[in-house]
């Protein structure tokens, strides 16, 4: 799973170094190449190599889908295959000129990469049909300034993974447990109430542990408590006092032993385990984590049998709202593709048609089966194979108020210092008041004052 490059701040610092540069070979321009039938136009495309899922296995589809396409014109397209980096080589390589047409990164690159010099706009998202009808949360992930800059590749969302177990240990029956998700999309339970019920499934040891999470920063937990850090319109971070509410959940959580002081250490595939064996009672994951399970199980070519084992052991809520009435939240990190900022307008449009392919309803699909992530598009949540999983297909709807992680430059920032105030609750026994206070000051010394909104 992708994680934000926390270190990348340090070499963000290098990036005015980037202003101007250019591509390597095989970028900008289409090229003219001779072929057995007279003159063939010959489009050499350069991609960063990305295997997880189906994600290569798309691109070298759609390549032979868009050269079909493009028989009649006498055009050929060509992938030039790059070697897969990470952020701070990318940094390294775009110094020495070497920038590829398209890569994948997470949607919360978007800034640096578009100060860096590393990505152009794609604007043409806006009319493709591809994203015909998209969420409005679509729109927000891939904009950027008011342009966009990405093209979502694959999608979650942020549901809570809870223990039908230990709910029936607590006394609930099947038809209380069936309807929780409803409750939940009506404002009718509570953040409280889920926080209630962990900690009363621990003090009667029915598991081991109350809470699980991704990593320490999970933004759900921000959102339900109106902690939103960042001002869209202005692009900037917020300095909100909501976050001292959430650092009061964290400290609460502690006493009454939802959560532990090792909860950092619970990675996915940790809680996975844990989940399995009826030892957590509720995961705050993404959509992945359902992935997770079945590969743990051994069940990736036996669907009926995991959908069998999930029904009997768990079900899953949105993040709900800390109001009655409130509304559940989700977030997400999407992966993006992004093009290169010197593939020029002669080129784009084939650059734009091959990204189109890799985003075909049935090879969205492909990469569902092997990632474990939602399709972006209707056309591709349509398709049978997407239909038969009751899980992606149920949860499907999450996408439409998802919210994601912010592209702005200084957001690693500010979440380190939010991080901060969590490991003093933790480990160092501090106050939901004393983290807040610990939090503010780091924030303000390190975050620059132009990029930040203190309310």
């Amino acid at each position: 799973m992708k994680r934000l490059a926390l270190g990348l701040v340090s070499v963000i610092t290098s990036i005015t170094l980037l202003a101007g540069c250019s591509t390597g070979s095989n970028s900008g321009s289409v090229t003219e190449s001779s072929s057995n039938d007279g003159n063939m136009k010959e489009v050499v495309i350069s991609v960063r190599e990305n295997t997880w899922g189906a994600r290569k296995d798309n691109f070298i589809e759609a390549e032979k889908r868009l050269n079909e396409e493009l028989k009649s014109k006498n055009v050929q397209i060509k992938i030039d295959w790059w070697p897969g980096v990470g952020d701070d080589e990318l940094i390294l390589q775009a110094q020495a000129k070497k920038v590829a047409d398209v890569f994948i990164n997470s949607s919360v690159d978007i800034g640096w990469q578009l100060n860096a010099g590393l990505i152009r706009d794609v604007d043409w998202v806006g009319t493709s049909d591809v994203f015909k009808n998209m969420p409005k949360s679509y729109d927000n992930i891939m904009k950027y300034q008011n342009h966009y800059y990405g093209v979502i590749q694959d999608m979650d969302a942020s549901p809570v993974f809870i223990s039908r177990k230990a709910l029936e240990g607590l006394g609930w029956t099947a038809a209380q447990i069936d309807e929780l998700k409803a409750r939940v999309d009506a404002g009718s339970f509570t953040f409280g109430e889920l926080v209630d019920l962990a900690d009363a499934a621990v003090k009667q040891k029915l598991v081991k542990v109350g809470f699980g999470v991704e990593d320490t920063r999970f933004e759900g937990w921000n959102y339900t408590f109106g902690n939103f850090n960042y001002n869209a319109e202005q692009n900037k971070m917020v300095l909100s006092p909501n976050t001292q509410k959430v650092y009061e959940f964290w400290y609460d959580a502690l006493q009454r032993g939802v959560v532990t002081e090792g909860i950092a250490d619970i990675d996915t595939d940790k809680a996975a385990e844990l989940f399995i064996k009826g030892q957590l009672f509720a995961e705050f994951a993404r959509t992945e984590f359902y992935q997770v399970m079945r590969k743990q199980l051994g069940m990736d070519d036996d669907l009926a049998g995991y959908e069998k084992w999930f029904k009997e052991n768990a079900i899953w809520i949105p993040v709900p709202s800390v109001q009655q009435g409130g509304k559940p939240v989700s977030y997400s990190n999407p992966a993006m593709i992004y093009v290169g900022a010197n593939v020029d307008d002669e080129k784009m449009p084939y650059v734009q048609r091959l990204i189109e392919h890799v985003l075909d309803a049935d090879l969205q699909i492909n990469h569902t089966l092997k990632s474990g992530k939602l399709p972006v598009t209707a056309a591709a949540q349509e398709d049978p194979r997407f239909q038969k999983m009751s899980f992606y297909k149920d949860h499907a709807y999450l996408i439409d108020f998802t919210k994601t992680r912010p592209a702005q430059m200084d957001y690693a920032v500010y979440m380190k210092s939010f991080t901060l105030g969590i490991d003093a609750i933790l480990t160092k026994g501090r106050t939901a008041s004393q983290a807040y206070e610990l939090f503010k000051k780091d924030v303000q010394q390190n975050v620059p004052a132009d990029s930040l909104i203190v309310e």
